[in-house]
């Protein structure tokens, strides 16, 4: 194993579960303990990623999140890993479920080399987001177009978060909606996600529900399996929880 990086920090910045199902219809009216569910595996799945990383993790949900307004609770979260000593923070949430080890491991190489690093989803956000604590300014972050999805081009094309070198990831896309989730089904490759999802919307008595019943019935006839190992809740001792 390589030596540990301890100048740098992954920040899960995130909702719970269960908040997550409150937020989310994903899966139609009534359907709360299926999105938790979904979330359940997700965020479990990021927590054994981060435990895997090579740097300390610090997990920060709505629990521990403070502020009026997410540019507030977000900034306070870098400010809160910054204060502890660290120089490079990576940040990423639960809602891309394509995000891999690997993709993760490229950001913190790529913090080591510049200031900024983000990753771009396909609705005009990020799914993950890069500083140095050089970079970080609590007003120009306060100032940035959050939850917008004009955010990725003004990181991207903003003179002041250029300044001392960037670095672009591919694009992946997060689920935020319904129609966001049926395009990652027919676009990935992970069979136990998609199987879990087609089922539950298979369910759902709407007009999404009837388009996945096209889905799942496809899936079923090709040659691809829905069937994937069984996922459980195994996190490392390692992933830190910030205090």
């Amino acid at each position: 194993m390589g030596q540990r990086n301890t100048d740098t920090a992954l920040l899960i910045f995130s909702l719970s579960a269960r908040r997550e199902a409150d937020r989310k219809g994903l899966f139609g009216i009534g359907k709360k303990r299926s999105v938790n569910e979904l979330f359940d595996i997700l965020i479990g799945r990021t927590r054994e990623m981060a435990a895997a990383s090579g740097v300390d993790a610090f997990i920060i949900d709505e629990g521990k999140q403070h502020g009026r307004t997410f540019g507030e609770r977000y900034a306070n979260a870098f400010q809160q890993i910054f204060d502890q000593g660290y120089t490079k923070v990576i940040s990423i949430g639960n809602d891309a479920p394509d995000l891999t080890a690997e993709t993760l491991r490229t950001a913190i190489d790529q913090i080591q080399q510049n200031d900024l690093v983000v990753g771009p989803s396909t609705d005009g956000g990020v799914y993950l987001l890069g500083l140095s604590r050089s970079l970080f300014d609590t007003d120009e972050f306060l100032n940035l177009p959050w939850l917008q999805d004009s955010l990725y081009d003004t990181l991207s094309q903003g003179a002041y978060w250029q300044q001392g070198g960037s670095f672009s990831l591919h694009w992946l896309s997060d689920i935020d909606d319904t129609a966001s989730l049926l395009r990652f089904v027919q676009n990935t490759s992970d069979n136990f996600l998609r199987g879990f999802i087609l089922i539950h919307l298979y369910r759902s008595k709407t007009s999404y529900g009837h388009r996945a019943a096209t889905l799942f019935f496809d899936v079923h006839t090709s040659s691809q399996t829905l069937r994937g190992p069984p996922f459980t809740h195994t996190y490392s001792k390692s992933v830190q929880k910030a205090a």
